[in-house]
């Protein structure tokens, strides 16, 4: 598989999910409404699917529309294409209101920063496993005092086991643990997701005048 980023280092990619080929803008309207020339459109279920995949998860995973029992393991936001460019994308406001449908924003990332998101999605899934399974104790304690007495086993244990005190015992077991993962993604999402040039100038300033003095 080719890499995407072995004649362009790092880049936007841009990620979109439209119905046909033909609904993506053409080059003058990209062009006219974001200044960027050189460019190119991919298929998200292509040779580069794995970086789509990944940012399509930390999408679904960061959207307030999903709580915390809707957001499957593998689920992801709808993608159907992406433009990749080796110019950082400047949003802009004709553009969000024309295309906000179809275009999910843009991503200004190299190899490593993917990587490192894949990471920090796996340490994601890692603590929500952790705290669903405890969570999930008292619906199988329920099941197994459900199935003796279906099949006419005796076991005192099981029969008189105080569901309400294990529930309390673990209220909030990896709770935190998922907050804290939750927000070293959105901490890398704001780093990478597009944003004004001009908002980052000050910033940017700051930081090269802490390196020189």
């Amino acid at each position: 598989m080719n890499d995407l980023f072995e004649k362009i280092p790092k880049g936007s990619i841009l990620l979109w999910n439209v119905e046909e080929d033909k609904d993506l803008p053409k080059k003058r309207e990209i062009v006219r409404l974001l200044g960027t020339e050189d460019f190119t459109y991919y298929k998200s279920h292509g040779h580069y699917r794995s970086h789509i995949r990944t940012l399509a998860r930390l999408k679904h995973c960061i959207s307030p529309d999903f709580n915390l029992e809707s957001r499957g393991f593998w689920s992801q936001v709808p993608t159907s294409h992406f433009l990749f460019t080796a110019q950082e994308i400047e949003p802009n406001s004709f553009f969000i209101l024309k295309y906000s449908a179809q275009c999910l924003g843009s991503y200004f990332v190299d190899g490593n920063d993917l990587r490192n998101l894949d990471h920090l999605l796996r340490r994601y899934d890692q603590v929500r496993s952790i705290s669903g399974e405890i969570t999930n104790w008292p619906n199988k304690i329920e099941r197994h005092m459900a199935e003796i007495k279906r099949d006419g086993i005796e076991d005192p244990v099981i029969e008189n086991f105080q569901i309400a005190r294990l529930t309390a015992m673990t209220d909030g077991y990896g709770k935190q643990a998922v907050k804290d993962a939750l927000s070293k993604l959105e901490a890398w999402h704001e780093q990478h997701y597009w944003k004004s040039l001009r908002s980052k100038q000050p910033i940017d300033a700051l930081q090269e005048d802490v390196v020189m003095t």
